[in-house]
């Protein structure tokens, strides 16, 4: 009769670590857990300690920038595309995700989340002179 609620009690057990731990492994999801995108991950860390982002913002920012990797994955490994017809598929990829995260950022942050993606298309200019 002792095993039939030592029984139950691990069972609630169990299920009581399985509805905490639920939560965490989503959140893990959304923010790019283990089974997230990397490069998305660096984007948004990078973003966040050059923007100083709150934790609010980042939770904001971070569906943006995780919708945003899978469609710049895509256009990269595309090699039927022109080079001309790539540039503009990314522009209106970024275009679209600065839409969205505008409304999220404060005016300062936003200028100079433009000022690092200027900085970056310079880089991506010069990356292909010298090639």
């Amino acid at each position: 009769m002792k095993k039939t609620p030592r029984i139950a009690v691990i069972v609630f057990a169990l299920l009581a670590a399985l509805a905490l731990c639920t939560p965490i492994v989503a959140a893990q999801d959304t923010m790019g857990g283990p089974q997230g995108n990397p490069e998305a991950m660096q984007r948004l860390e990078k973003m966040s300690a050059a923007l100083q982002l709150t934790p609010q913002q980042k939770r904001q920012v971070a569906p943006v920038i995780m919708d945003e990797a899978p469609k710049v994955k895509a256009l990269k490994s595309d090699t039927t595309m022109p080079p001309l017809q790539k540039a503009m598929k990314m522009r209106q990829i970024s275009e679209a995700t600065d839409a969205k995260l505008k409304p999220i950022l404060t005016p300062s942050q936003y200028q100079t989340l433009m000022q690092m993606q200027a900085q970056e298309r310079q880089q991506m200019i010069q990356k292909m002179e010298n090639r």
